[in-house]
């Protein structure tokens, strides 16, 4: 007789200054078996990124509005404490800064919004599998 040990929820951890859609896509990915943290700030980001460990980072580098500051630097801190997380953008402000992180590897896909709840969901928890991903034409790069 073999026992059939769970399988272990896949971690994710958005990073998104909009409670809405950030509540959204954790009810999702939950009901999609995945063990899901939400940082609505850079700081709790930080915070739960010293504690766990993530498969996969979802995150608007435009936090709280700020998109004149430099796109890189909350990806370079979350590569800082997540090396191997996949690390996945979800923006409505492309820039050069984000495409070029796309093209040195610091990031593994970047998605425009707007998205549908769903079709993110599928997404990370196929970046989580390491799996493909839904094809999508607003996606640059593919999960790591």
């Amino acid at each position: 007789m073999s026992v059939l040990t769970p399988k272990e929820p896949k971690s994710i951890l958005l990073i998104d200054d909009d409670e809405l859609i950030a509540g959204s896509l954790r009810q999702v990915l939950q009901l999609d078996g995945c063990d899901v943290d939400v940082a609505l700030d850079s700081c709790t980001a930080a915070m739960l990124m010293t504690k766990r460990s993530y498969d996969v980072i979802l995150v608007d580098p435009y936090l709280t509005g700020g998109v004149h500051r430099e796109d890189g630097d909350l990806i370079a801190s979350i590569r800082n404490l997540q090396r191997d997380a996949s690390l996945i953008v979800l923006t409505g402000y492309e820039s050069p800064e984000l495409s070029h992180l796309l093209a040195g590897g610091q990031v593994s896909a970047i998605l425009t919004k707007p998205q549908p709840v769903v079709f993110l969901s599928q997404y990370l928890v196929a970046a989580s599998n390491r799996g493909t991903p839904v094809s999508q034409p607003s996606i640059k790069g593919q999960p790591a």
